[in-house]
């Protein structure tokens, strides 16, 4: 799927999971309160890489995609998987270093970890590179004939897949939070759609 196709389709799945999940009541525990407040912002950092990449601007967008995988694995693990004193600690702002968060979640199909883990090795370190203006944008800027953006779309087109993949997984969340019975089966079928053609 082409960039600009991909572009409108995370801005419609977007659009979609406000429509309903916003101004929605949630349990008000601490556990859900901080994973959730985690999950949005994982949602605005995808949001920001479709801004920037409508912009064009490829490297601040692909900049931005270790803190939107991080984000959404500590929000999974403050909802699942975090234990009440952890959560307190978090809310205090001592948060685990990522490695405990990666071995608390486990590698379980089912509960998301697979997927998790799966990011995690292939891309966790093209993603600190990235996000700390490392060697992996200097390849991407330096071409025979001058030094500008030389992204590859295939790239780009992966960042939004993969921020499309976080924004099906946190609004399944908030939907089984929400008790949306009939929107986390609309969700499901667009999530299938997604992945059969991505």
């Amino acid at each position: 799927m082409a960039l600009p196709a991909l572009i409108s389709q995370a801005k419609d799945l977007t659009l979609w999971l406000h429509e309903h999940t916003n101004e929605k009541d949630v349990p008000n525990t601490i556990r859900a309160t901080t994973g959730l407040a985690i999950f949005q912002l994982a949602m605005d950092i995808a949001d920001a890489i479709v801004v920037l990449l409508d912009a064009r601007l490829p490297g601040p967008a692909l900049s931005l995609a270790r803190p939107l995988f991080e984000g959404y694995v500590r929000g999974h693990w403050l909802l699942h998987w975090a234990s009440d004193t952890e959560i307190e600690s978090f809310s205090n702002g001592i948060c685990p270093k990522f490695p405990p968060l990666l071995k608390a979640i486990g590698t379980d199909a089912e509960s998301g970890g697979a997927w998790i883990h799966a990011n995690k090795t292939a891309n966790l370190s093209a993603f600190h590179d990235l996000t700390h203006g490392g060697s992996e944008h200097v390849k991407r800027r330096i071409t025979s004939t001058a030094i500008e953006p030389s992204y590859p779309e295939s790239e780009l087109e992966g960042l939004l897949k993969f921020g499309i993949e976080v924004r099906i997984r946190v609004g399944a969340e908030l939907l089984s939070l929400i008790g949306n019975e009939v929107a986390i089966e609309e969700l499901n079928q667009r999530a299938l759609a997604f992945r059969a053609s991505a």
